[in-house]
Order: C-alpha cells, then sequence, then structure tokens
C-alpha cells in the first residue's frame, strides 16, 4: 500500500519547452549554457520559449520567471518568441 497517490507524467522531450518571463526593462540577451542558443528578452518581449535544459540555470537570475511548460507539435520548430 502506497502512501502517496500516483500521478501519469510523461517525461519531458525534445518538443518541450519552458516559458520564461523576463521582468526587467532593458533589453538583455542570454545565451543558453547547455545548448548555446541565444535568447533576446525586452520590454516589449518578455515571455520566451526556452529549451528546459538552459532555463534551469537562467531563472537562477531573479529578473526571469518560469511561467509553465509547453510541448511544441511535431511539425514545428522551437521559436523564441510567444505571443502574451
Amino acid at each position: 500500500m502506497s502512501c502517496c497517490r500516483k500521478t501519469n507524467i510523461a517525461p519531458m522531450t525534445d518538443r518541450h519547452r519552458m516559458r520564461i518571463r523576463y521582468l526587467g526593462g532593458r533589453p538583455v540577451e542570454v545565451q543558453g549554457p547547455i545548448t548555446g542558443r541565444q535568447y533576446r528578452f525586452s520590454g516589449l518581449e518578455r515571455l520566451q520559449l526556452v529549451d528546459p535544459r538552459d532555463a534551469v540555470t537562467i531563472v537562477r537570475n531573479r529578473e526571469f520567471r518560469v511561467e509553465g511548460l509547453v510541448q511544441l507539435p511535431d511539425t514545428e520548430t522551437s521559436s523564441p518568441h510567444v505571443e502574451e
């Protein structure tokens, strides 16, 4: 008998992206430490889709926060900008 409720959580794949919000005002470019990808944030482009491997490090900065996880459709490649 288990004390905890079991959930059906699927593992993350290469189609998953973290929704990261930039809380600062000045434009900033962040290089993902794992993928090497450049993520551009600004007051106008605050919300970006970020590879989860890069997101772990990016959100250590208090000017960024995770707002969710999305799974990209099979046919779509990753897009750095997300409509708010």
